[in-house]
């Protein structure tokens, strides 16, 4: 088998798409043992390794394809996705991965199992065809991207990031050369107030008014330390769920908000975290009825590297030096001197976090994000990966691998 070939590669895809792991619950086990058994077909071995478990049914896969002794590259991606979209939104089944008009439909062909499955078949196809890299290629499926990347933590617990030399992570950027991402920092802000009957609000101290106070503060807040990166774009904060009251008569005493805060160079999480901390502290010495929670739901770093790396430098020539199709993914072209520099142009962050800020190895690591998907279709009904781009790929990650680890005529 071919596994580069048009007949192989989309239906391979086709398969990963047919399995649900939409994440809550994920359920990449099924996934993970799926690529398994592709990888023991072509004689090659792997290893399954549970998250909390194999009887959660998640787990991550690891295939090390082992080179000269040189360097080592990672190619990562996620097995899980997000919910499916219902009937009613979308025209094609989420897990139907129906082919129409040069286009693959369903949950995960963007984000991001056509980027998975292209690193995937770009080994196993340096593998079919002989060629003996001058390093290690590890290829790494984890869980749990989408939530929490319990999969990507896990194992960088239980490896040694140091050893490595490169990652690259499959994410998609419409066949985009991207350098980065912003961080992400989500809170979950609570309000204690005081009860009382409805008519009577003056017994009480409404948390749900309260809260409104809150959520001013947190914009006129961010606007202070808005922060904005030429590659990786603008800080950005936005409170996207709020829970409160317990019904119309009665006054509400808590009140419950999840803040998403994306952060871009110089801003530090800790920093800003503690800046909320004491305005939230001066509206509870102005209301003293009043008491505040703060809880850190999850804390991921902006992750950067510098367009002059050899592994970025690689796939820009790669892309054509161009970075892929004109545009930008997320963020704004690289102005000034840089201008006048193809590969400078090409450089690009994305706006949303990946598995890298858990596995870069606090910013050593050079990290390059490239897949076949369109950010904008990720998380959308009726999400699409287009077939031509999918294979090109597949090629993009063979070159890859085989121009930043060389090969060996042992």
């Amino acid at each position: 088998m071919n596994v580069r070939s048009r007949e192989f590669a989309v239906p391979f895809l086709q398969s990963l798409i047919q399995v649900d792991t939409c994440n809550p619950p994920g359920n990449e086990h099924c996934l993970s043992q799926l690529l398994q058994e592709f990888l023991l077909e072509a004689g090659l071995d792997s290893r399954i390794t549970g998250i909390g478990g194999i009887e959660q049914r998640r787990s991550n896969l690891e295939a090390v394809f082992p080179g000269g002794g040189g360097r080592k590259l990672m190619f990562c991606g996620h097995l899980d996705t997000v919910s499916p979209w219902t009937a009613e939104a979308g025209n094609y089944p989420p897990h139907g991965a129906v082919i129409e008009n040069g286009r693959m439909y369903g949950r995960g062909t963007s984000d991001m199992k056509s980027g998975l499955a292209a690193m995937l078949l770009a080994a196993v196809s340096l593998h079919q065809d002989g060629i003996r890299l001058g390093g290690d290629l590890i290829f790494l499926a984890t869980a749990g991207e989408e939530v929490d990347s319990c999969g990507a933590r896990q194992y960088a617990e239980q490896h040694s990031l140091a050893e490595l030399d490169g990652l690259v992570i499959a994410e998609p950027t419409d066949s985009r050369v991207a350098v980065g991402h912003k961080g992400a920092l989500w809170l979950r802000i609570s309000l204690f107030g005081r009860s009382a009957h409805g008519s009577m609000p003056q017994l009480g101290l409404n948390a749900v008014e309260g809260m409104m106070e809150v959520i001013a503060l947190l914009h006129r807040h961010a606007l202070e330390w808005q922060a904005h990166d030429p590659v990786l774009g603008s800080s950005s904060l936005s409170v996207n769920k709020i829970d409160g009251g317990v019904q119309t008569n009665v006054i509400p005493d808590r009140c419950t908000i999840d803040v998403d805060i994306r952060t871009v160079p110089p801003l530090r999480h800790a920093e800003l975290r503690g800046e909320i901390t004491a305005k939230l502290e001066e509206i509870q010495r102005l209301h003293s009825g009043y008491r505040y929670q703060v809880e850190e739901l999850l804390d991921r770093s902006v992750v950067y590297t510098d367009p002059g790396e050899e592994l970025i430098r690689i796939a820009l020539e790669l892309a054509g030096r161009t970075g892929g199709a004109s545009g930008q993914v997320g963020a704004e072209e690289v102005q000034g001197e840089a201008a006048a520099n193809a590969v400078d142009t090409a450089v690009r962050g994305v706006s949303y976090y990946t598995d890298a800020s858990v596995l870069h190895d606090h910013g050593r690591l050079p990290v390059l994000i490239y897949g076949p998907g369109d950010p904008g279709l990720a998380h959308q009904p009726d999400e699409w990966v287009d077939i031509e781009a999918f294979l090109d790929s597949i090629d993009f990650y063979r070159k890859l691998a085989v121009s930043f680890l060389g090969v060996t005529g042992d």
